[in-house]
């Protein structure tokens, strides 16, 4: 009986503020976008050579390795990754003044860096400490030039593909 006594009078503890009659509200749940896929917004491009091929943001590739854009963004600049290859159209703001078009990267691009990465035991990593991976660098951006040549490759040379 005490049992009883002593789970019913803490029982609706949880349900009000202490020191107060109001009730607590009930949490919010947060949705993660974590449930989204890196592929799930292509932009469908036609290259010069008149293929069309899926084209990526960076928030696409950030997403694909696990990381923030801000941190793609930043191994851009410090060399470990190379530059985009394919950019969208420069425009304008309403001052004038020129503003780069976002950075595209190709469905091929963005699955051999997982690949490479995921070879490397990079993808679940916290921090990388990117002078023991100088090799991972270089076989990137070898792995993005090839991919960038077969993308950009005539038509007339590449034969029914």
């Amino acid at each position: 009986m005490s049992d009883d006594f002593i789970e019913s009078s803490f029982a609706d503890l949880d349900v009000f503020y202490p020191g107060s009659k109001r009730k607590r509200r009930e949490p919010k749940v947060i949705e993660t976008r974590e449930s989204q896929l890196w592929d799930s917004r292509p932009y469908l491009k036609t290259l010069p050579n008149g293929r069309e091929i899926e084209m990526f943001t960076v928030g696409a590739l950030a997403n694909a390795l696990g990381r923030p854009f801000i941190t793609i963004r930043k191994w851009n600049e410090e060399g470990y990754l190379p530059s985009s290859p394919y950019r969208l159209p420069t425009k304008k703001n309403k001052n004038g003044d020129d503003h780069k078009g976002r950075r595209l990267y190709s469905r091929a691009m963005i699955e051999t860096a997982v690949e490479l990465f995921e070879k490397a035991g990079l993808l679940n990593v916290k921090r990388i400490e990117w002078s023991l991976h100088q090799k991972l660098v270089k076989e990137l951006a070898e792995a993005w030039t090839n991919i960038l040549a077969q993308e950009t490759k005539n038509q007339e040379t590449q034969g029914d593909i």
